[in-house]
């Protein structure tokens, strides 16, 4: 199974200012940090939130308006063309929230902003967004609890680019071509220092302070330069590549995004022994190769120790030469002072006539000796020290420098020998450590373009996943879209109740012409009435959850859902008290669009409470009969005055109830969370009076049976 994001703009837009908020100013500085124009439009096509929010000027939220804006033109409907009142918006937000919170990554939090509800004249859209998430769903069956899995995808982000203030000092370039000198420096110049050379002796003078030197011309490599100077020469400068000159730039791009780049690998290896096809790009042949080449790489920038002998020998021999050569002195000394406190000198025939003749000198005799056990523990010392310090045939040659020919005693080294021993040591290090550089970085460069390509897939794959996540957590399933006007579901469970509670009861439900509403019973507009807490509100939110879910085409919670088309949804919550005049007028107007013959969803809480109870009553079944007119569209409005309402409407209107059965053993209520069809609910008061009446006894009692006795008057009257 193949993994893509599949939401390519068909119509982009052509110019960075036909996107709402883009004056000249900002223009100018999106395709300053993008570098061309057509570079910042695919970036905001792309939502590409988190580079946008890095140009100055530019909040994150004023980039996640450009992406939307971008967005909406291209999918032809914005997010206000659904979502038609500020209600039903904040629901959107409610449960784009709790979705972002299943997100693992910046990227996919960011993405999922642009994921919002649209009309169903627009099913084509939404039938890819099913399509897109369907192909997730097993995904996140397999992975989803699987913690070592989610915390490598926490590690996926954005790649840092290289450090602007990446600088390399040990390395010159020198021309004394006037235009290779320019091109070099255009080239090159951020990152490393180029001079030009008028003459031989500027350039072994420059030249001797680096221990590296390129020449991308041969105008002085003719000449017998000094023994210290090799100068490395490179042909064609325009078809040098980076990693030639400068592998830091490339080791650095994969050492700042170590983690990041190895979590991808990771990700991309667990999907495929899964069977799941991701990534193409790279066989496994060659991220075994990548991934062989990163374990070479340190965090630092630099290869790893262990990544090659003669590197750790080098690094070793320099480092421990002080050390090594002061341990061998002082054991040698003590070796020589103990062989001559121990010694004595034999003379031999000819010795002793040529002393006595005069023909010798006893200190000549004593010289001779001496100077033997000099050079024998001076050759003891060089093999030693060429032993532990792990010294080549040409190193070797500079110890027989490193000890005077004068005897001394104690052992002695001449220290600038010594010094040209560490410094032929340390360029011979530099320009090893130079040749595996580039080695690595020449590998890792043409890694460079998949390893990007790589990291954006799995940021895309997080945005799918993240969704899957999220349906699994609570159980989702994709709804079934029908062409009649309504919605019907089995099972649902309100998402906000149940995240904040874990368990809740789960409601069957359906209005309109879904299979789930009984024969007969299939009204597009309901009255639902019910006892106080009963779960009419979370009901309504339950529905509102399940339309902007459908219709953003992500799965909805419900074991089972059908789902009418609509094409522009309102949302009416509980008003805090009676609204002022204006307020109300307001109200009015988002329902004068209701007998339009587009398909629309109304679902009003206690709309009631708008204004005084008559009143609002007549107002409210004038609204349910405007809303009976149009056959595409459907609602519920959940009232306490539902008698009341039907009343004063001409039209058939549907009346459901959430009922309380009673009370239980502890007199507390028993609420069937769900909706009985074609029944006025109880009210709570009087299950509250009959609660009161069994829990108290005498004249208290008496008091309570009035009551009581009044709710059956109010029965037989509107029986």
């Amino acid at each position: 199974m193949e993994i893509v994001l599949d939401m390519k703009a068909s119509q982009p837009p052509s110019s960075l200012q036909e996107i709402h908020g883009i004056g000249e100013r900002v223009a100018g500085r999106l395709i300053e940090y993008f570098g061309t124009e057509a570079a910042a439009l695919q970036a905001i096509c792309e939502g590409d939130i988190a580079s946008l929010s890095e140009v100055n000027g530019i909040s994150h939220k004023f980039a996640l308006s450009l992406a939307r804006d971008a967005r909406s033109r291209v999918e032809g409907c914005s997010i206000s063309d659904f979502l038609k009142t500020k209600e039903a918006l904040d629901l959107y937000s409610r449960l784009l929230e709790l979705i972002k919170t299943f997100a693992h990554t910046t990227h996919a939090r960011d993405k999922l902003n642009l994921f919002y509800p649209l009309p169903a004249s627009r099913m084509d859209l939404i039938q890819k967004r099913q399509a897109f998430v369907k192909e997730y769903l097993e995904l996140g069956d397999i992975f989803s609890e699987n913690s070592e899995f989610l915390e490598l995808l926490t590690r996926v982000r954005k790649l840092k680019p290289v450090p602007a203030n990446l600088k390399v000092r040990d390395r010159i370039i020198l021309c004394g071509d006037s235009k290779i000198l320019e091109a070099a420096r255009e080239k090159f110049q951020t990152f490393l220092p180029i001079q030009g050379v008028e003459t031989l002796s500027e350039f072994v003078d420059l030249a001797r302070g680096y221990s590296s030197v390129i020449v991308f011309d041969d105008t002085y490599l003719s000449f017998d330069l000094p023994e210290n100077i090799e100068p490395e020469y490179i042909q064609d400068l325009s078809r040098t590549e980076f990693w030639q000159v400068l592998p830091e730039k490339e080791l650095a791009f994969f050492a700042r995004n170590l983690a990041c780049i190895r979590a991808c690998l990771n990700i991309a290896s667990a999907l495929r022994s899964r069977e799941f096809e991701f990534f193409k790009e790279l066989s496994k042949e060659r991220l075994d190769a990548l991934e062989a080449a990163l374990s070479k790489l340190g965090e630092d920038g630099k290869p790893v120790e262990g990544f090659d002998p003669e590197l750790d020998r080098l690094e070793a021999a320099l480092q421990n030469l002080d050390p090594v050569l002061t341990s061998i002195l002082n054991k040698a000394n003590q070796r020589m002072n103990q062989t001559l406190e121990a010694s004595s000198l034999t003379l031999k025939g000819q010795e002793l006539i040529k002393l006595v003749s005069g023909g010798m000198e006893i200190k000549d005799l004593l010289a001779k000796e001496f100077n033997r056990i000099y050079k024998n523990e001076i050759e003891a010392v060089k093999e030693e020290l060429a032993e532990k310090l792990g010294l080549q045939k040409q190193e070797k040659l500079m110890l027989d420098l490193l000890f005077p020919d004068e005897i001394s005693c104690p052992l002695n080294v001449d220290q600038s020998q010594l010094q040209l021993l560490r410094q032929m040591l340390s360029s011979t290090l530099e320009k090893t450590r130079l040749a595996r550089k580039r080695e690595l970085a020449k590998t890792l460069s043409g890694f460079h373009q998949p390893v990007e390509k790589l990291v954006r897939e799995v940021l895309d794959f997080d945005l799918g996943f993240s969704i899957a996540c999220f349906s699994v957590k609570f159980q989702l399933r994709l709804p079934r879209m029908i062409s009649d006007a309504g919605i019907g579901f089995k099972a649902g469970e309100n998402l906000f109740l149940k995240a904040r509670h874990g368990e809740v009861d789960p409601v069957s439900y359906s209005i309109g012409k879904t299979s789930f509403s009984p024969t007969g019973l299939e009204n597009r507009v309901v009255l639902l009435s019910g006892v106080n807490s009963g779960g009419k509100t979370s009901l309504l939110e339950l529905l509102a959850q399940c339309v902007i879910l459908g219709y953003m085409g992500f799965p909805v919670p419900a074991k089972e859902l059908q789902l009418g088309p609509v094409e522009e949804f309102y949302y009416f919550g509980k008003s805090k008290g009676t609204l002022d005049a204006g307020a109300f007028e307001t109200t009015l107007k988002q329902f004068s669009v209701l007998s339009e013959t587009s398909g629309k969803l109304v679902l009003a809480d206690e709309l009631e409470s708008i204004t005084e109870p008559g009143a609002s009553a007549r107002i409210i079944a004038g609204i349910l009969e405007y809303l009976s007119k149009n056959e595409q569209s459907f609602g519920i409005f959940v009232s306490h005055l539902s008698e009341l309402i039907l009343e004063n409407t001409g039209t058939e209107v549907r009346v459901d109830g959430i009922e309380a059965d009673g009370l239980d053993s502890h007199l507390e209520l028993v609420v069937n969370r769900n909706p009985v069809y074609n029944r006025i609910a109880r009210s709570t008061p009087e299950l509250i009076v009959e609660r009161l009446l069994r829990k108290t006894t005498g004249k208290e009692q008496e008091f309570y049976l009035h009551l009581k006795s009044k709710f059956k008057a109010d029965l037989r009257s509107h029986s």
